[in-house]
């Protein structure tokens, strides 16, 4: 059984991620690793206009702590 407690948010604003791992780091709990995915799209020989990303916040929130949940079993 884990001890891990997520805090997980899906959210539109803009977050530090150097302030979110101190924060995380400050909680003294053992951490065995913090992973972070920043990407990068392609500008497809310049046609790229925009990209933009839908979700459903509440069903979101609800299947990555589904995952969570899965991963630390």
């Amino acid at each position: 059984m884990s001890t891990a407690s997520p805090k997980i948010r899906i959210q539109r604003d803009d977050f530090d991620v150097e302030r979110e791992t101190a924060a995380i780091r400050e909680q003294g709990a053992e951490v065995g690793a913090i992973v972070t995915f920043t990407g990068l799209c392609r500008s497809e020989d310049d046609r790229l206009v925009a990209l933009e990303i839908e979700h459903y916040p509440g069903m979101a929130q609800a299947e990555v702590t589904r995952i969570f949940g899965q991963a630390t079993r």
